[in-house]
Formats: C-alpha cells, sequence, structure tokens
C-alpha cells in the first residue's frame, strides 16, 4: 500500500493514501501540474498516545506549478524540484501576489512545503508513480521548524461505472 510519512523528532506519522490524482493542464500562455493526494482517516495502526492521533488526515498538493510537459505521460522518468512553496508575481494589473505550489492541510489548516523534490516513474503494471520528498512547517507545534516527508502514490486510471 502506498503511503505519506512524516518525519517528526519524536515519532514518524504514517499514512495511508485513499485517493490521488495527477494532471497537466494548460492555463493560459502555460502548462500547469496539478497533484492532489488524500490520505485515509484510519488510524488503527496508531499507539493510543501517538502524537499523529491529533493528525488524523492529511491532503498534500501542488497546483499551478509550469511544466514543460503536456500531459503526464510525459512526465515518466522526469523529476521536478519546487524549492519553495510560494513565488510573488506580478498579476495583470501590475500587483504582487503570491502564488502558492505546493501545500500540506491537517484539518483544514495549511502548511508550507518547501524542499520539494518530485520523482515520476512507471511502475509494473504500466502506472504512474510518484515518489515526493519535502520538508513542512512543524504542524505538532506551529513552529518554524521543518519536518521532513515523504510520499510514494501510484496514479491508477479512474474508471467510470454506468
Amino acid at each position: 500500500m502506498k503511503t505519506i510519512k512524516f518525519f517528526h523528532p519524536e515519532e514518524t506519522f504514517t499514512y495511508y493514501i485513499e485517493k490521488c490524482f495527477c494532471k497537466v493542464v494548460y492555463s493560459g500562455k502555460e502548462h500547469q501540474l496539478l497533484i492532489e493526494i488524500h490520505s485515509t482517516d484510519e488510524l488503527d495502526h496508531v499507539e493510543a498516545d501517538s502524537l499523529q492521533n491529533d493528525f488524523a488526515q492529511v491532503i498534500l498538493s501542488v497546483d499551478d506549478f509550469p511544466v514543460p510537459f503536456s500531459s503526464p505521460s510525459e512526465l515518466v522518468g522526469k523529476s521536478i524540484e519546487i524549492p519553495l512553496c510560494y513565488v510573488e508575481q506580478e498579476d495583470e494589473d501590475g500587483d504582487m501576489e503570491e502564488v502558492f505550489y505546493t501545500n500540506v492541510s491537517f484539518m483544514d489548516e495549511d502548511f508550507e512545503a518547501d524542499s520539494n523534490h518530485l520523482s515520476f516513474f512507471k511502475d509494473a503494471s504500466g502506472n504512474l508513480c510518484l515518489k515526493w520528498k519535502g520538508e513542512v512547517q512543524d504542524f505538532t507545534e506551529g513552529s518554524d521548524d521543518s519536518i521532513p516527508f515523504e510520499v510514494e502514490c501510484a496514479f491508477l486510471p479512474v474508471s467510470f461505472e454506468v
């Protein structure tokens, strides 16, 4: 089973992935990467006194990150670096705005994820897979310290039943 792990100094938080998707979309003048990964809220594998019990579910996302690819299939064998979770860009009115690329969300509270390294590959079944390593703000204490994390997931084809 594919997982999300946070390497907190006191314990490793392990989450199991419920659903995930990866898209490359064209927006205006560039292609952008969109990824969303949702954990289950299942914590049966967690000790009763674990810090993880206070953070039952996590969502990781990459939004609007410019890429030189036009489809997810072009990501296979590629690595993408996203050093900072946001950049400041000038909008069409000449004002500066923050554009957030990466995000980690616990119970509707968002945290910055920096030093992101995304590696894409195919598994034995031919599915696009992702190994994502990065650092997130310490969500347990609310401090500016960083907690390393690692995600491994497979983007399975979506099937619709009629």
